[in-house]
């Protein structure tokens, strides 16, 4: 493991030989539906507040209001609010079980595509290779994982993929566990976890 105040690697659950902090006998990650759920109702609320803005310019918010019922384009305007919340609200379902261990002994997934582990002895390589977003498990949507991130509008977040090679399954293909852009949260972390054990990532195909 590392601890998470110098990243001086040390055994998890004793003291940093560095800084004598408690080092963490694991690490979870959870997945980023939450993060697409803030984005997508803060797209919805930017229309309303521009919405908003221009009736005041004009007649007056209530006024536009009632005009918009009385026409019937108020629900359509309903509709156009309530979307991004929706999609929102879709996402933050499939990726709420989404869930990265690390130990010491191996690397876990939990999620609603199957649950993966991994020992890190029987690693047989590490790769990152690019990827578009529309790749993805998640699809185009992965785009929205750097919106809002940290202090900065849009972090550039590198479409890349990583993936952890095992030992071949029974079908003989080699066993894959496929880290995405767009899906875990604080990555980067996850990557230094990585790279404490396996090395760093080399540029390939991995399982493909």
């Amino acid at each position: 493991m590392l601890c998470p105040e110098c990243q001086q690697p040390c055994p998890g659950g004793g003291l940093c030989p560095r800084c004598h902090q408690q080092v963490p006998d694991r690490e979870t990650f959870g997945g980023q539906g939450g993060h697409y759920l803030r984005v997508l109702f803060g797209f919805s609320l930017i229309f309303f507040v521009v919405f908003f803005l221009v009736t005041n310019m004009g007649p007056g918010f209530r006024t536009a209001v009632a005009n918009l019922y009385s026409s019937g384009w108020f629900w359509l305007y309903v509709v156009i609010f309530l979307i991004p919340i929706a999609v929102g609200l879709y996402y933050w379902f499939m990726l709420r079980e989404e869930e990265i261990i690390v130990t010491d002994e191996y690397i876990a997934r939990r999620s609603r595509w199957g649950d993966e582990k991994l020992a890190w002895k029987d690693v047989r390589g590490f790769y990152y290779r690019p990827i578009l977003f529309r790749q993805t498990r998640l699809g185009r949507i992965a785009g929205l994982s750097g919106y809002f991130r940290g202090s900065a509008l849009i972090a550039r977040l590198p479409k890349v993929c990583y993936e952890l090679i095992g030992p071949p399954t029974s079908t003989g293909a080699p066993y894959c566990l496929r880290l995405e852009p767009g899906t875990i949260d604080d990555m980067p972390w996850l990557l230094k976890l990585i790279e404490e054990r396996v090395g760093p990532p080399e540029e390939g195909a991995g399982a493909l």
